[in-house]
């Protein structure tokens, strides 16, 4: 069947480019750790704010509503490497800890430094993974496979017709 001449002329494209090498572990392992305390932080909102909702105290339970959302979206901002999500997580978590201080409660406090400090290793990782990721496109690392390895470019030993002249064709190492 001809194909339709009114159609848009597709370009040829090659293959995509070979996807980019994994980050590092030291890295990574900053981040998912981030991730898991914000999504358990908003787990515990969530329960919070049910129980709220459940006392029959409605402003507490939105106030905790709002505490889920905004932890939850920004765990899953964690978790796609956002800095922003990362920033925002600290931010929050430190204006929280000023709120409960000014209140003069001092109840979890301990938590909060931790989890702060948690939250604080997670943008740092994501400054690193960014940066990394950047390095890693400018000059893809060795981990990637290069064109030179592809058995179908390398150059073929010449051929010798003979069993000597196979002997003759090995280059000989220079003597000392």
């Amino acid at each position: 069947m001809p194909e339709n001449p009114y159609a848009t002329p597709q370009a040829q494209s090659a293959q995509s480019a070979p996807p980019l090498a994994k980050a590092p572990d030291t890295i990574t392992r900053k981040i998912a750790v981030g991730c898991i305390v914000a999504w358990l932080s908003a787990a515990i909102s969530l329960i919070f704010a049910i129980m709220q909702f459940a006392n029959g105290s409605v402003g507490g339970g939105i106030l905790f509503s709002i505490d889920v959302v905004l932890i939850g979206v920004c765990a899953y901002g964690l978790h796609r490497h956002s800095r922003i999500a990362a920033l925002l997580l600290v931010v929050y978590c430190i204006l929280a800890r000023l709120i409960l201080l000014a209140s003069g409660n001092l109840n979890g406090m301990v938590l909060g430094v931790i989890i702060l400090l948690v939250y604080l290793g997670a943008a740092r990782g994501t400054f690193q993974y960014h940066r990394w990721l950047q390095q890693e496109r400018r000059f893809p690392s060795s981990q990637r496979p290069r064109v030179s390895d592809d058995p179908l470019f390398r150059t073929r030993p010449p051929e010798s017709t003979t069993a000597e002249a196979a002997i003759t064709d090995v280059p000989v190492p220079p003597a000392h």
